[in-house]
């Protein structure tokens, strides 16, 4: 598929929302939303009206179609989508769902206190995965086509996968370029395991930090955006980022190391701009396109939970925490 969003093999919605102001739909598709609109209406246009509900695993030992010779697999549970009756994953007996819709009322619960308001919500994977964003603010701290939001992201799974995340993160407008948002001496998320049930006050003091995250990562930005990199620099990080180190030769022949270089020495989306162009912001954001847009991947959602979640979203932190290392005490 050309996208990493849900379509309803029944309804043939696309399971993806978004504010209408903040412009046009991932990949041109999914459902705009007026400001102001309430959590119910959120929950239809983004097609997560839909509960996961869960059967004990059961399997035939022969095939008569007997009931008889069926036998239940103990402790084992199916997850399955009350809508499509899609199966979403094999879980244990003790595994604690969360709801489609409790991601979102822990918007109307929580994030509403602080002022925000939901941005986007959708699922991947057929919905084994779902999120929502609510933005924190937004800057153009660099130069005027350069705008970056802040955002709150809060995830989870329905097959196991991963629990329950609450994240700051930045989107870089130009290119849609994702990076995890985090201040000095402070947590970059709050999870909470499947094996516990979910509970929103967890994450009061994490929402509390908000304002002082975002200001601090518009700073940062900023001195990112005032440190030149050189070539022979761009060229040992990213040794060292998806290599074994500054000496490794091998690796400088992988499609990788190639196109963060080339996306950092201006074939980058937005990458000529002042303030990017060879400058440790710009290294940043060459390396987020890379991760986010280019990488290999088996197909797009698994590059995208990758880039979100996984190796990808490591790759990035590596590549922001060594651009921050070069900027003066």
């Amino acid at each position: 598929m050309s996208h990493e969003l849900t379509t309803n093999t029944v309804t043939g919605q696309i399971e993806y929302a978004y504010l209408r102001a903040d412009g046009a739909g991932w990949h041109g598709l999914g459902n705009p939303v007026d400001n102001g609109t309430d959590i119910d209406a959120w929950r239809v246009a983004a097609g997560m009206n839909w509960c996961i509900k869960r059967s004990k695993v059961r399997y035939a030992v022969d095939r008569t179609g007997d009931a008889s010779a069926f036998l239940e697999l103990p402790e084992q549970h199916v997850l399955f989508r009350s809508d499509t009756k899609a199966a979403l994953g094999i879980v244990s007996d003790r595994y604690k769902v969360v709801q489609p819709a409790e991601v979102l009322e822990f918007f109307r619960d929580i994030v509403k206190v602080g002022g925000l308001e939901l941005s986007a919500a959708g699922t991947i994977y057929g919905g084994k995965r779902f999120w929502a964003t609510a933005k924190i603010g937004e800057a153009s701290p660099l130069s005027i086509k350069d705008s970056i939001g802040g955002f709150l992201l809060v995830s989870t799974s329905a097959d196991g996968s991963s629990g329950t995340e609450v994240r700051r993160t930045s989107v870089r407008t130009v290119c849609q370029n994702t990076l995890a948002m985090a201040m000095a001496d402070a947590k970059p998320s709050v999870r909470v395991t499947h094996r516990s049930v979910f509970d929103p006050s967890q994450v009061k003091e994490f929402m509390g930090l908000n304002e002082a995250a975002w200001a601090a990562f518009r700073h940062q930005i900023v001195r990112l955006a005032n440190v030149p990199v050189s070539a022979e620099l761009a060229d040992v990080t990213t040794a060292v980022l998806l290599g074994n180190g500054p000496s490794d030769d091998k690796v400088r022949l992988s499609a990788g190391y190639n196109k963060i270089i080339d996306l950092f020495n201006g074939d980058g989306k937005g990458a000529k701009l002042d303030g990017v162009f060879g400058t440790a912001w710009g290294y940043v954001n060459a390396v987020t396109e890379y991760v986010d847009h280019w990488t290999r991947a088996r197909t797009d959602e698994n590059r995208f939970v990758a880039a979100q979640w996984g190796q990808g979203a490591d790759i990035k932190n590596r590549a922001l925490n060594a651009m921050t290392a070069l900027l003066p005490a």
